[in-house]
């Protein structure tokens, strides 16, 4: 059984992705605060608010970090590409669409490959 600082590494990533999505809507944004800039930082919590959630249960901590761990790496790509070296002129559409792709996609496939991974890494080490 995984120790209760999954949990808690689970919760900080997901804290430092909401921190990075602040910033985004605080210090990168032009304009100012508005009712879609509010929606849009909603939506882009919304993957932390669910690996967070299934963080709570016991069984399912280590997917919770896959979750949790994959769907910031996107989010700072996506932040990469669209505010320090955009390559197109619709670049900002990523930051529309990350939330969804983390929810349907980055997220599920980071809670799996990192379940695969301790399952491979556990039965190696535990075979005699």
């Amino acid at each position: 059984m995984l120790a209760r600082g999954t949990f808690r590494l689970a919760l900080g990533i997901c804290s430092i992705a909401v921190l990075l999505h602040l910033y985004t809507a605080l210090f990168s944004a032009e304009g100012g605060i508005s009712g879609f800039l509010v929606g849009l930082v909603l939506l882009s919590c919304l993957p932390c608010a669910v690996a967070a959630a299934l963080a709570t249960r016991r069984r399912l901590e280590l997917p919770a970090l896959g979750f949790a761990a994959a769907s910031p790496i996107a989010d700072l790509y996506m932040h990469y590409s669209v505010f320090i070296a955009p390559n197109r002129s619709t670049a900002a559409l990523g930051l529309l669409f990350m939330p969804v792709w983390n929810l349907l996609a980055v997220g599920p496939a980071g809670a799996v490959l990192l379940w695969l991974a301790h399952r491979l890494l556990a039965g190696r080490l535990s075979a005699p």
